[in-house]
């Protein structure tokens, strides 16, 4: 049986530490959580700040100048990431370098492909094939 989920990412502004937190759609409780970036431990289950169902991660949307937190895609398939870079070309070499990578990598290809758009419209710069962006390690750039 296929469990439907629920990511959210939390990027926490002090420290730069980003978590993702997957919930199951059906009761909305947590499913798993794990660390992207950083190294800090959180004190999390401390005086009960843990995420433990949708409803309190949304709850955590107040907390805006400690954390930000997005909502992510679930498909993390290099298809799904081809169609979004929305440059077609060299795509075989693209789909080769992109199965490389690990999970948290193809995670922040998503994450930052936004990011890099936003850049390339201020900038006139032309965009990078998929193949370069991928094999240049580029979505860690700051933009």
């Amino acid at each position: 049986m296929n469990e439907q989920l629920t990511t959210y990412k939390v990027t926490f502004k002090e420290t730069a530490d980003e978590w993702l937190f997957q919930y199951r759609s059906g009761d909305g409780t947590i499913y798993s959580f794990y660390n992207l970036k950083g190294i800090r431990v959180l004190k999390l289950f401390a005086n009960g700040q843990f995420p433990g169902t949708i409803h309190e991660m949304e709850n955590w949307t107040k907390y805006k100048q400690l954390v930000t937190i997005e909502l992510v895609l679930d498909d993390y398939t290099f298809e799904t990431f081809w169609k979004t870079y929305n440059l077609k070309v060299k795509k075989e070499p693209s789909e080769k370098a992109f199965e490389k990578l690990s999970l948290v990598d193809r995670i922040k290809c998503f994450n930052g492909l936004k990011k890099y758009d936003e850049f390339l419209a201020k900038s006139n710069q032309a965009k990078a094939h998929m193949v370069t962006w991928i094999n240049q390690k580029r979505f860690n750039d700051e933009y």
